[in-house]
């Protein structure tokens, strides 16, 4: 497809690389020709210095015969008519990023006017995930699939877990929850493992259940730790602001640090939680604080330098969750070396979201028998998740037992919901017409459920 990408920092330059090698044809915009030389450098791409708001560059750019235009600038307001100036030229889908959270409510009222066809707030995904994190806070990472009711979890096998040394026969065999072991991290390499691959400890292993059947697992086979029930935060910016707004129903104590003194105004005045004007990173002040004692420290400054180093710091006296915001991953493998496992960030969220949609586009045009309806990445993105719901029945792969099917290696059906019921599937279940089904693989690229077979 013909895309067009306005803005190349951090996000832009991410989703760049990804599209490229799924073949797409990229003209990325930017006002800055270094940034433009850098990514030129990386990927095949067209690069047009200048504004992407203006017309005179979005014909340049070739919009009126662009599939998708992908508006992620620092700037909303450039997004946003860049958005409605390339579809009233002739683009067929766009997409905005949009972080102001006094545009949440406007996007959404005018989606349909401005003619978008997806808006993408990374702080507030960002949020989204380490509310998550709070239920199950020993979860490197956890997401859910099929609007909440099947859950991905995360989690590092240490020496004293239960199923560490342990083969993934006898642990599904050991606990009556529905469940699945579905990959494996081990050093560098994602295993889809069979049923006698045997944990080690420092793995990392991901796992799916039901939303209900997931807590009492963790109980169950030792990777539980008590919910958060009370919070410090270094750093007041957007991420913490759409935090705050999930956290004002529940239970939990959150206190705030923040140098900037107008957001400490704003958010003492729109959140019933002390917010301490000073700088989040001094050691004396963290401690005054209580770091040692509470559930959860999160650092959500805009500086990823400050992240990291207050962490590290934080991470050798805080006895709870520590997570840690950070823009770039191009150190994540860094970050997880030194203990720093609960990483967030608005890049990796976005960039799955985008290539979600993506392929989504890519197959309507070729095979209308099954859609992407999220993706998700786990183990430091070596691994996708995807959910798919079955339109039409798929020749060669519906309503034929899954110990038959001609798949490919590298690809593991994990979970079936039919009729809200989800199914763990074994060797003599069936694909049917109306399933959401969630494939896992290492392997990247895949854009429909018939990718899967040979």
């Amino acid at each position: 497809m013909k895309i067009i990408i306005i803005g190349g920092g951090t996000i832009g330059s991410a989703i760049c690389s990804q599209l490229v090698q799924e073949g797409h044809d990229l003209t990325i915009v930017d006002t800055d020709q270094n940034i433009l030389n850098e990514i030129s450098n990386i990927c095949d791409t067209i690069g047009l210095l200048g504004n992407g708001a203006d017309v005179s560059i979005l014909r340049e750019a070739g919009a009126e015969k662009a599939e998708l235009l992908i508006a992620l600038t620092q700037s909303d307001e450039i997004n946003i008519l860049a958005c409605a100036a390339a579809k009233k030229l002739g683009t067929n889908h766009t997409i905005a990023r949009v972080r102001n959270p006094e545009y949440s409510e406007l996007m959404r009222l005018l989606q349909n006017e401005m003619r978008l066809s997806l808006t993408i707030n990374p702080d507030l995904a960002v949020a989204k995930a380490i509310y998550r994190m709070f239920r199950f806070p020993a979860a490197a990472k956890i997401d859910t699939f099929c609007h909440g009711t099947v859950e991905f979890a995360e989690f590092l096998i240490t020496k004293d877990s239960k199923i560490c040394g342990l083969e993934l026969s006898y642990i599904q065999k050991m606990f009556s929850r529905n469940f699945l072991i579905c990959a494996v991290l081990r050093g560098d390499y994602v295993y889809i493992p069979s049923g006698d691959f045997c944990l080690q400890e420092n793995d990392t292993v991901c796992l799916v259940a039901s939303e209900e059947d997931l807590p009492h697992l963790l109980k169950s086979i030792g990777l539980h730790k008590d919910p958060v029930r009370n919070v410090l935060i270094a750093g007041g910016g957007r991420t913490t602001y759409y935090l705050m707004s999930m956290l004002r129903h529940t239970k939990i104590k959150t206190k705030i640090i923040e140098k900037d003194k107008n957001r400490c105004l704003e958010l003492a005045k729109q959140y019933s939680c002390p917010v301490i004007c000073d700088n989040g990173t001094k050691q004396d002040l963290l401690l005054e604080e209580d770091l040692e004692y509470v559930d959860a420290f999160l650092a959500l400054s805009d500086s990823d330098e400050e992240n990291v180093i207050v962490s590290m710091y934080a991470k050798t006296i805080a006895q709870g969750k520590i997570i840690t915001r950070i823009n770039s991953m191009t150190y994540a493998e860094i970050f997880k070396e030194i203990g720093l496992d609960g990483i967030v960030s608005p890049q990796n969220s976005t960039v799955s979201e985008i290539i979600r949609y993506v392929r989504s586009l890519a197959n309507a045009y070729q095979d209308e028998t099954s859609e992407i309806e999220s993706l998700h990445r786990f183990m430091d993105d070596r691994l996708e998740v995807l959910e798919f719901s079955i339109k039409k029945e798929i020749e060669g792969l519906t309503d034929i037992p899954l110990r038959i099917l001609p798949a490919k290696k590298g690809f593991l059906i994990t979970c079936i919901v039919r009729n809200n019921r989800i199914i763990i599937p074994s060797g003599e279940d069936r694909l049917l017409t109306g399933d959401k089904v969630i494939v896992v693989t290492p392997q990247g690229l895949m854009k429909g459920l018939k990718d899967i077979l040979h």
